[in-house]
């Protein structure tokens, strides 16, 4: 757990005896239908294909495979924190016991929809919650990867090119790429505006390895 309220955790019995395993038992289950439901409003799948069938050999890395829970993408990833934690406690009750991957329902899924806004931001600071705006990192703490503090955070994340060019060669498809890259970034960003009604950040990593 990084800046989450531990206290409210605890409080809330998702901690126990220092023993967070409820707790991330919720996060998993509220991940998988965060999205569940982001996925019923924005095509996700659709930019995944866009990738794969770019003709710009752009190639899979399996670094975060198994990360998302419901989405099953080969590029795209939600990488938020997700601060379970501030969730009601009836609202906990509900996800711990009711939630089945084969029988999701309009309770659970309103659920997500009414809190997701306030469960991904990560407004606790210096031990108290605050609506202040401020960027926070995924990753390293670099320009690239700083972001908006209550903003919907999604990864594209590709590997080595599916060819072997080097030299002028490389150097072109490489401005092709992050040509096509930016394109389709602002066309996520915008969609997810659209149908959420949220600011989206999405973030860019290729991976040689």
């Amino acid at each position: 757990m990084k800046r989450n309220n531990v206290q409210e955790a605890i409080i809330k019995g998702l901690v126990i005896n220092n023993n967070s395993d409820k707790y991330d038992n919720l996060v998993k289950i509220y991940k998988y239908l965060l999205e569940y439901y982001i996925s019923s409003k924005v095509n996700l799948s659709k930019y995944d294909e866009m990738i794969k069938n770019s003709n710009l050999y752009i190639g899979v890395n399996n670094k975060y495979k198994g990360i998302n829970e419901y989405l099953k993408l080969d590029y795209i990833f939600l990488i938020n924190e997700l601060y379970v934690e501030k969730l009601s406690i009836q609202d906990i009750d509900i996800l711990l016991n009711k939630f089945d991957k084969d029988s999701i329902n309009d309770d659970l899924i309103n659920i997500i929809s009414r809190t997701y806004k306030d469960v991904i931001y990560d407004n606790f600071k210096n031990n108290e919650y605050c609506n202040e705006k401020y960027k926070v990192f995924y990753g390293t703490a670099v320009p690239k990867n700083a972001v908006n503090n209550d903003s919907l955070v999604l990864k594209i994340y590709y590997g080595k090119n599916l060819i072997n060019y080097d030299g002028d060669e490389f150097i072109e498809l490489h401005k092709k790429q992050l040509a096509f890259f930016d394109e389709l970034i602002n066309n996520i960003k915008q969609e997810v505006f659209n149908n959420l009604n949220i600011n989206c950040e999405v973030l860019l990593e290729k991976d040689i390895y």
